[in-house]
């Protein structure tokens, strides 16, 4: 005689609906309202690791005293960061993606606390005028100037660069040129705290005088030469020279070598590699173009305006741009920064900035608002 069983699809149902309702719930908790193009935000917090924002707080401090004393260390970043699973995490912070947060408040603070009195007169923030001197007396070596062609992967980007201004206000050979100079600092010096052994810092540039145009390549800054060395953090900023910030460095290179101090329109960076803008780079990549790999036809410019350009501006290879700005407003006037990023072959990030003179483009294209 046949028996009879319950029907089992009450319990399927009940499976389903708490299926669904946890699906709902896990697309909740990720924000999964998406715009029209992912959000930085949202890539940098879908990586399998993030910046720690300790190493990156918003807070810039502008005072009277002398602004390399308050400036970011400058070029590659070897210094460690301290990296945590997402999912140990609160909620608002893989939301909010704090460690671009950060950096886009940052941005603002420069330029609205430094960038902006320098340009209104009303901040003591710039530096004397540098002369050849003002190397050895702080330790560095010049080697060059060395003719260099331009790398292949920056023509596509000078060639809607117009033809500057001759460097010395006369035409000459010396204008077309391409000169790799390499400053390192090898010598001994004296600062406040007396005489000071070599850091071993070292830059290379090129410098373009016809474009009106810096290329920096390898920067590894006094600060980060002596962590290398082993030299507790406490006692570093007494063992740098006066003269340590990249910006100071290239535009004494500038001015001195090249003799176009007003003339300097763009700033550029090869081979991005520090370990704060390059996981920013890559975010933006990602969220504005759905891969890392931009060649220059394909490239994202931005002003700053936008979240993308202050974040830029408050990175390692964008804040020189912001003591440019703060420390030679009387000789650049007022500028309206943009920032263009690429990298073409998906290992070789790439930013150069366009130093725009107020109420002009930029000559590499219609900057991306937020949104």
């Amino acid at each position: 005689m046949p028996t009879s069983t319950a029907s089992p699809r009450p319990r399927v149902v009940g499976l389903t609906v708490v299926t669904l309702v946890a699906t709902l719930a896990l697309l909740f908790s990720y924000g999964y309202q998406r715009p029209s193009h992912t959000s930085v935000s949202e890539v940098l917090i879908r990586q399998p690791a993030s910046i720690n924002i300790s190493t990156v707080e918003p807070s810039v401090t502008f005072s009277s005293s002398p602004l390399g004393n308050v400036g970011l260390p400058f070029g590659r970043q070897d210094h460690a960061f301290h990296f945590s699973p997402i999912s140990k995490w609160p909620l608002a912070k893989r939301v909010l993606g704090p460690q671009f947060q950060c950096l886009v408040e940052k941005g603002k603070r420069y330029y609205t606390d430094g960038v902006l009195p320098a340009f209104n007169g009303v901040s003591n923030f710039a530096t004397p005028p540098f002369t050849q001197d003002s190397f050895k007396a702080n330790g560095w070596s010049v080697n060059g100037p060395i003719d260099e062609p331009l790398p292949l992967h920056w023509e596509d980007a000078f060639k809607l660069i117009p033809e500057g201004a001759p460097a010395d206000g006369e035409d000459s050979d010396r204008d077309n040129e391409i000169s790799r100079i390499y400053v390192d600092q090898s010598l001994p010096f004296t600062n406040a705290q007396g005489s000071m052994p070599p850091t071993g810092a070292q830059v290379y540039a090129l410098y373009i005088p016809e474009a009106c145009a810096i290329i920096t390549s390898v920067s590894y800054s006094p600060s980060h030469e002596l962590q290398k060395q082993g030299v507790p953090a406490n006692e570093i900023a007494n063992r740098i020279p006066p003269l340590h910030q990249l910006s100071d460095i290239l535009w004494a290179v500038w001015e001195t070598l090249i003799y176009a101090p007003g003339n300097l329109q763009y700033y550029a960076v090869d081979g991005i590699t520090n370990s704060i803008a390059k996981p920013l780079m890559d975010a933006i990549f990602t969220a504005r173009r759905g891969t890392i790999n931009v060649p220059w036809s394909n490239r994202l410019t931005f002003n700053l305006d936008s979240q993308e350009g202050k974040a830029l501006f408050a990175s390692p290879n964008g804040v020189a741009v912001a003591w440019f700005l703060i420390h030679r407003a009387s000789e650049l006037g007022r500028r309206t920064p943009t920032v263009t990023i690429f990298n073409p072959d998906g290992n070789n990030r790439c930013m150069i900035w366009d130093l725009v003179r107020q109420g002009e483009p930029s000559v590499f294209g219609e900057p991306i608002v937020d949104g």
